[in-house]
């Protein structure tokens, strides 16, 4: 049997980020609420690019840019001879959310964090209102959280 292509799924393929997809993640970014240009991603992502302590991960959508998860593996002091890895960005297209990217982004990066020997995944967010949802989602995909501060201070 034959099937027409507008009844096949959509393909969904979780990869590691390139410069190709510099346009798409810098959109990505903004739809976020992070303000960023092309030339200030494109130094963050060739900086990045070679680092083995850093991976961004792309969700792809029917071959268009839908998601992305940026990782960092972080030494630990109070862990003894263990690495954790913080997500540092999770995004997905505002449109897609609610249909399970944004978790299966978080399992490739629970992946890539244990090939890279690491035995925690973290992540920190804001206390807004308006991140509630995703404190949810959070707690849907097994997240547990935590009491206590994040403390800033500009350096000029």
């Amino acid at each position: 049997m034959r099937m027409n292509s507008s009844t096949l799924a959509p393909v969904l393929q979780i990869r590691k980020c390139g410069m190709n997809d510099l346009e798409k993640v810098t959109a990505l970014l903004r739809e976020f609420g992070y303000p960023t240009t092309l030339s200030v991603m494109k130094e963050r992502l060739e900086s990045m690019e070679n680092d083995p302590f850093n991976c961004t991960l792309v969700a792809e959508l029917d071959h268009e840019v839908v998601g992305m998860i940026g990782l960092r593996q972080v030494i630990s002091y109070y862990k003894q001879k263990d690495c954790i890895t913080e997500i540092t960005a999770l995004i997905v297209s505002e449109e897609l959310r609610g249909q399970g990217l944004g978790k299966r982004l978080v399992a490739a990066a629970e992946d890539w964090a244990r090939q890279q020997g690491c035995c925690q995944l973290f992540l920190r967010s804001g206390n807004r209102v308006e991140r509630a949802p995703a404190h949810a989602f959070y707690r849907h995909i097994g997240f547990e959280g935590t009491s206590g501060y994040r403390f800033n201070k500009a350096l000029l």
